[in-house]
């Protein structure tokens, strides 16, 4: 008889075949990888009711709302679920991201044994909230708290200039100033809550991922007789976001006795998640700024000149494209010196590209770094939800390193240059100048 080859040697299922899914008339979408290498569960989903789905005046109201599912429901107190939940070790949270504006991301954990115990509390909070009056008070004041000490921050400062100039009055990704915030935050109601809730929340477009040491088929099972009649609501459908044209010019926030100062390179960009592209055009950022301690950007201006304490640039690319980004912490009177660098690195890398020795490190790094979020349950569950989410499939995860490996220099120094133009950033700064 053959011994049976070692754990480490065995060939890994693929995502597609391992993953059980079932999916129900009123739309709610469940999937269930077993994983019985530890007596753990993790939970990671949501559904689409973002901030795109708000009034455009008030946009805050669905962050508001993920956040306060948890303060109570037709059956039991705020205190009741954390008793709950800290008594067998788990953990629930409800939350959006100011990166994402369609879906409220949904995520827990739990030992095994507890997974129903999770499963009956996630359930309960989204379908019977109660959004108590009471605790609304109490996030409004930390909201606005939150707001006003945020206001004495360079970084968030800057920000908010720089997403001003470049994008119109009622676009997404547009920053209100903080009295404006602050305002919005004060005028809501419970009733503003709970008409949020009723418009948006429902099975349409819920999708819940389970990892962990429990069995597919009851667990499918019992989702679908928790989830199955509950109204459909919603689809997954929202309003067409333009990306405006560039605003280039320069805005300076003073704000008075700061060591150092932020400043922020920003553009409009079309990047999107979904793009053929997408892959391509952020493994050139990479090398251009992801790292202040290994990229373009960071060894030259932070390492040889000196001239920032740390430098990094991204693209802000979910469902909805937003803006392309540097941001940079100096002296204030390092700010024109480090500004110029910077300007002329990225446009020395929109000329030249990456080479092909940062292209493979780039390559290696990304393939590594997915391989590693992958050894976790929650790692897996996550990764399972997000390409759900965008609507790749289950099997995408067996594909992505190939698709990384793929990707060639040319096509992600095309991808990166079509988007960027150092001549066209709007260069925002705030500090004492």
């Amino acid at each position: 008889m053959r011994a049976a080859r070692p754990k480490a040697l065995q060939q890994r299922v693929p995502f597609g075949e391992a993953v059980r899914e079932r999916r129900l008339p009123n739309g709610a979408r469940f999937f269930v990888l077993e994983n019985h290498l530890n007596p753990t569960v993790a939970v990671s989903g949501g559904l689409a009711a973002g901030a795109i789905f708000a009034p455009q005046d008030r946009r805050l109201i669905a962050s508001v709302t993920a956040e306060e599912l948890m303060k109570g429901s037709e059956r039991r107190t705020k205190l009741e679920i954390a008793e709950e939940l800290e008594g067998c070790g788990a953990s629930l949270s409800f939350s959006t991201d100011s990166s994402d504006l369609v879906g409220v991301d949904i995520g827990g954990a739990a030992l095994s044994r507890d997974c129903d115990r999770l499963l009956d509390t996630i359930v309960e909070v989204l379908r019977m909230p109660v959004f108590p009056a009471e605790e609304l008070e109490k996030e409004k004041k930390r909201l606005v708290g939150s707001i006003r000490q945020a206001q004495d921050q360079t970084a968030q400062r800057a920000y908010e200039a720089a997403s001003r100039a470049i994008y119109p009055e009622g676009h997404p990704f547009r920053r209100r100033t903080a009295d404006e915030r602050v305002a919005r935050v004060e005028a809501l109601t419970r009733e503003d809550l709970r008409t949020f809730y009723v418009e948006r929340y429902g099975a349409a477009t819920l999708q819940l991922v389970v990892v962990g040491d429990v069995e597919a088929v009851r667990l499918l099972d019992g989702l679908e007789d928790r989830l199955a009649d509950w109204v459909g609501g919603p689809g997954p459908a929202f309003p067409p976001v333009s990306v405006p044209p560039p605003a280039p010019g320069s805005q300076t926030v003073v704000m008075p006795e700061k060591a150092s100062a932020d400043v922020v390179l920003a553009q409009p960009a079309d990047l999107v998640r979904t793009a053929p592209d997408y892959v391509a055009c952020t493994l050139a950022n990479s090398a251009l700024g992801q790292s202040s301690l290994t990229s373009r950007l960071g060894v030259r201006v932070r390492d040889v000149e000196g001239l920032t304490y740390g430098i990094h640039s991204s693209f802000t690319a979910g469902k909805i494209p937003g803006p392309f980004t540097v941001t940079l912490t100096v002296k204030p009177e390092s700010r024109d010196a480090a500004v110029a660098s910077t300007l002329d690195e990225i446009a020395r890398f929109r000329k030249q590209g990456m080479t092909a020795t940062e292209l493979a490190h780039e390559k290696s790094s990304r393939i590594g770094k997915f391989q590693v979020d992958l050894a976790s349950n929650a790692g897996i569950a996550d990764a399972i939800d997000a390409s759900l989410y965008y609507g790749f499939g289950v099997s995408y995860l067996d594909e992505y390193p190939s698709l990384v490996a793929r990707v060639t220099r040319e096509q992600a120094n095309d991808a990166f240059r079509r988007r960027v133009n150092p001549s066209l950033f709007m260069i925002a700064s705030a500090g004492t100048f």
